[in-house]
């Protein structure tokens, strides 16, 4: 490998790290200086591909993610179309289209497949069980971590091995609390929760921690655990999720005060609901919560 091709990689690399921790302004710089440095057509696709997925990651638009349907209908490799597809299956997740979604999932697990690459059978694994997840199909989505579960160990590369058992577990856990698997789901989250380096998905374990522990009535713990996960938050629907389960922990423990707190937060999502305070009051609604919406 060339100097210039070796420089072009190294921020590439340091690009995709970048992305992993959420810091996606340095990403996308990186990005720009290694696509002004590229001028092999294969390289700046991938280049393109990679910085279309960090804008799609930072809720963001532009060139390169426009790009992405027409890389995948291209394929010019098999890595380019698992990327694509892969980045296509993340864009239409985080704008709730969840068929396509699935759709562009499978083809990226597909393209994993014929390339057999562990990794990226993985990643697509864990992608498609977000989606199932948010699709309320829990059932579906815990099949899919289990399987990518039992890939982490055939990973050659120990931080790979590590970043990827961290993401599946907070995932395969909070689908089995979901489902009412809460025991087993509590200890696979508190089994990685001191792993967890990005913010938004720290505040996401302490609210599957807090639901769960509602769930075993241990409503102090949850409690406590409800306040971390909110004061962690990064998204509306955390802030949503934690202030009715901390409503429900601290009704329960007969602290109404606090519960009509919460309980008033939530209620200001959805003015059309005038009566939702008193509803929270009266039903208990966790079984119908699904904390990814």
């Amino acid at each position: 490998m060339s100097e210039l091709n070796s420089r072009i990689e190294e921020l590439r690399q340091d690009a995709l790290a970048k992305v992993r921790s959420e810091e996606y302004d340095e990403a996308l710089a990186l990005y720009d200086d290694a696509l002004a440095l590229a001028t092999d057509e294969e390289v700046r696709e991938l280049l393109t591909i990679n910085k279309g997925h960090a804008l799609i990651a930072a809720e963001r638009t532009g060139p390169e993610v426009k790009a992405l349907p027409m890389i995948l209908m291209r394929r010019r490799n098999t890595h380019h179309t698992f990327l694509s597809s892969y980045a296509l299956l993340y864009t239409h997740r985080l704008t709730n289209e969840l068929k396509r979604a699935i759709f562009y999932g499978q083809i990226a697990l597909e393209a994993a497949n014929q390339a057999d690459q562990t990794f990226w059978k993985l990643a697509a694994l864990n992608e498609l069980g977000i989606v199932y997840e948010s699709d309320s199909q829990f059932g579906k989505a815990i099949e899919h971590f289990e399987q990518a579960l039992t890939l982490i160990a055939t990973l050659d590369d120990a931080s790979q091995q590590q970043f990827s058992r961290v993401a599946i577990c907070q995932n395969l856990g909070s689908s089995r609390v979901i489902i009412g698997d809460t025991v087993e789901g509590i200890r696979m989250i508190e089994s990685i929760i001191d792993q967890v380096q990005v913010r938004s998905t720290l505040s996401d374990s302490y609210i599957d921690l807090c639901y769960g522990y509602l769930d075993l009535q241990d409503y102090a713990k949850a409690r406590h655990l409800g306040e971390t996960g909110l004061e962690l938050a990064c998204e509306p629907r955390q802030v949503r999720n934690a202030h009715y389960l901390l409503g429900e922990a601290a009704y329960k423990m007969g602290d109404v005060d606090a519960a009509e707190q919460h309980f008033e937060h939530l209620a200001r999502f959805y003015p059309q609901f005038r009566h939702l305070k008193s509803l929270l009051f009266a039903i208990d609604l966790r079984s119908m919560l699904n904390l990814k919406l």
